[in-house]
């Protein structure tokens, strides 16, 4: 999910790439099925940070 959204914010997903990223963004939060693209993009990078945070925080407290 990392790099599709990385990819996403250089240049365009390919079809197949953008249905990868709803399936993983769907599987974390089911009822971003019925959004729009943007949106599931919106919550996969969120969906990102929190899982990024949760790591730094495991990795700062030893």
């Amino acid at each position: 999910m990392q790099y599709l959204l990385g990819k996403s914010q250089n240049t365009s997903l390919t079809p197949t790439e953008q249905n990868e990223l709803w399936r993983y963004v769907v599987a974390e939060k089911p009822e971003a099925k019925d959004v729009t693209f943007e949106t599931v993009m919106t919550l996969g990078l969120i969906i990102v940070g929190a899982y990024l945070l949760e790591v730094i925080l495991k990795v700062s407290r030893g």
